[in-house]
């Protein structure tokens, strides 16, 4: 009722104003004047939706305050103590990881000077090969005369 209320003395101050203005402004049309007040409504529901969950925070904040004297000491020094100690667990993962980081990439280079020996080897090997298919036909040749 007291949207309704305002929305028609708005839209009625809005017109007054406007004639009384004469030539400085024009007439808003109602249909902007009532936009506008539809803005103005969701504006003040989302306040008050503000000031509800406010409250709630301030509430839980308060319960937390409670309940923090009333809790139990050995439990909350347990788990403190508890998630220190998974802390100190995640701190020896995370070097143990960059270790086999590290290893695996001593390995890449390692691979890689295999695979270089490989081809050394192997060229070494072909030319071994023809050196002895040659000396073969040499004595060939020999024997032949």
């Amino acid at each position: 009722m007291i949207k309704k209320l305002c929305i028609a003395t708005l839209a009625l101050t809005v017109m007054t104003t406007s004639s009384m203005a004469g030539d400085y402004c024009s007439p808003t049309p109602l249909t902007e004047v009532i936009g506008a007040t539809n803005t103005l409504n969701d504006s003040t529901d989302l306040s008050a939706s503000l000031v509800t969950t406010s409250a709630d925070i301030l509430s839980l904040s308060k319960s937390l305050v409670s309940a923090g004297s009333t809790a139990n000491t050995e439990y909350v020094s347990a788990m403190l103590q508890l998630s220190q100690d998974i802390l100190d667990m995640a701190d020896e993962i995370a070097e143990m990881a960059d270790r086999i980081l590290v290893m695996a990439d001593d390995i890449g280079d390692m691979s890689d000077r295999i695979l270089e020996t490989q081809r050394i080897q192997s060229a070494n090997l072909s030319l071994t090969q023809s050196n002895i298919l040659k000396a073969q036909a040499n004595f060939n040749s020999i024997l032949h005369r």
